[in-house]
């Protein structure tokens, strides 16, 4: 495991070991890399040599972080096709059709993401990257503080 004696920094010796199980095909392209926390618990470290180690592999290019998700196995690009079963994107999926049938009216915002997150049975955070996705895509806009609407056709 980790030797806090050896000659090598513990938070390289924690990238070398996560690397080793990309490599060894452990944590796939997409995967979601384990936590700061989990990586303290199952290691025994502190949170900055989790921390420094993640970065490490970010820098390296062998994962990337989305803010408030996680880091993930791969390049971002490459990543992408193994994240699209995800059940954000199924959401946003769905969610689009019913944009493009009509299924809300142009001037009425779309349920709230509490609400989403109830019909979808999913967290808030889920609702919220589904809804990013469709802003991303042109599908659906957001005025602050009135919510999230189907943009104009065309």
């Amino acid at each position: 495991m980790l030797n806090p004696r050896g000659p090598v920094p513990l938070y390289r010796q924690l990238a070398n070991l996560l690397r080793k199980r990309i490599d060894d095909g452990e944590l796939q392209p997409g995967a979601l890399v384990p936590s700061e926390a989990e990586l303290m618990s199952e290691f025994g470290v502190a949170r900055i040599t989790a921390r420094h180690a993640i970065r490490e592999l970010r820098d390296a290019g062998v994962i990337y972080t989305i803010r408030g998700e996680g880091s993930y196995v791969g390049p971002e690009s490459a990543s992408r096709q193994a994240r699209s079963g995800w059940r954000f994107q199924t959401i946003a999926d769905d969610l689009a059709a019913r944009v493009r049938a009509g299924d809300f009216q142009q001037d009425v915002p779309l349920p709230s993401e509490t609400q989403l997150a109830q019909h979808y049975e999913v967290a808030k955070g889920t609702v919220r990257r589904a809804l990013a996705l469709l802003r991303d895509q042109g599908v659906v806009f957001t005025v602050a503080g009135r919510g999230t609407y189907p943009s104009p056709p065309g």
